[in-house]
């Protein structure tokens, strides 16, 4: 999401003002662009947004679904979790700049975690004509990382506007996010398992296990690949009704396994349709 440079210096500094309402403490209204881009831009919290309009009646009637939902949200939180913050943006006042491009209303996205830093390329003014700096400036707040948010981490909710809905939503997308930042952790030979939680260092250990001597070994062998899956998708097949402990745990490794397995063949398979190009 990109703004034009010359609205960040004036609309970033302003607080918009909005009409009083009666909210809970779960939801924050946005009265700012720069309020809207530090709590989206954040790397230790997801964020829900809500985009809405006085006008629209599908608006009116999510108003106290949502707020359930961020009280709902405010209660279960524990300290395992990544905190959710939940944003509302009034797209009457935000209309030009942060509703841009929204096929209607209300919508609803879930944002992730930042993942990247929110830097500029350093540049060697001192080299530049007075020309160039002036170009680069222009380009520079156009391009202000801290002013953008990455598309990539916005996932966008379609379906039933209930509290059931978008409570499964929020933890589908949560639950995904986990599973693939655990992979990464797991494929990232710098890193090591003690950075996991307690519960989660076993696994993660049984899984760079597997990678080091079991995939690393099949990468680029589709045939071996596919030779193992059958035999993970067997074991699951075979254990699937067992409710002991010892099996469940086991369960849980080898699915564990099918996921980076997956990762590996989804991997080859970008790699064959870049070569195709």
């Amino acid at each position: 999401m990109k703004l034009h440079g010359f609205l960040f210096s004036v609309l970033s500094t302003c607080v918009v003002i909005l009409p009083a309402l009666a909210y809970s403490e779960a939801v924050t209204m946005v009265k700012s662009i720069e309020q809207y881009f530090d709590i989206c831009n954040r790397n230790d919290s997801y964020t829900m947004i809500k985009y809405y309009t006085s006008w629209c009646q599908h608006c009116k009637t999510l108003a106290p679904v949502y707020e359930e939902l961020g009280e709902l949200y405010a209660k279960k939180a524990n300290k395992d979790d990544t905190p959710i913050n939940f944003l509302e943006v009034n797209c009457e006042f935000f209309g030009p700049t942060l509703c841009t491009d929204l096929p209607g209303f209300p919508i609803i996205e879930l944002v992730k975690p930042r993942t990247k830093p929110l830097v500029l390329p350093k540049l060697d003014w001192s080299s530049m004509k007075f020309h160039e700096r002036l170009w680069q400036r222009i380009k520079t707040w156009f391009n202000n990382p801290e002013y953008q948010l990455d598309t990539s981490r916005v996932v966008r909710f379609e379906g039933s506007r209930n509290l059931k809905s978008l409570s499964n939503f929020i933890d589908t997308v949560r639950s995904k996010d986990t599973e693939e930042r655990f992979i990464e952790h797991i494929f990232d030979g710098s890193r090591n398992c003690s950075e996991e939680l307690r519960s989660q260092q076993l696994l993660c250990k049984a899984g760079k296990e597997y990678y080091s001597d079991t995939l690393s070994k099949l990468y680029g062998d589709v045939n071996g690949l596919e030779k193992e899956r059958r035999r993970l998708e067997a074991l699951i097949k075979q254990n699937g009704d067992d409710l002991s402990k010892e099996v469940k745990e086991k369960l849980k490794i080898i699915r564990l396994q099918l996921s980076l397995l997956s990762h590996i063949e989804d991997q080859l398979e970008d790699t064959s349709s870049h070569d195709e190009l």
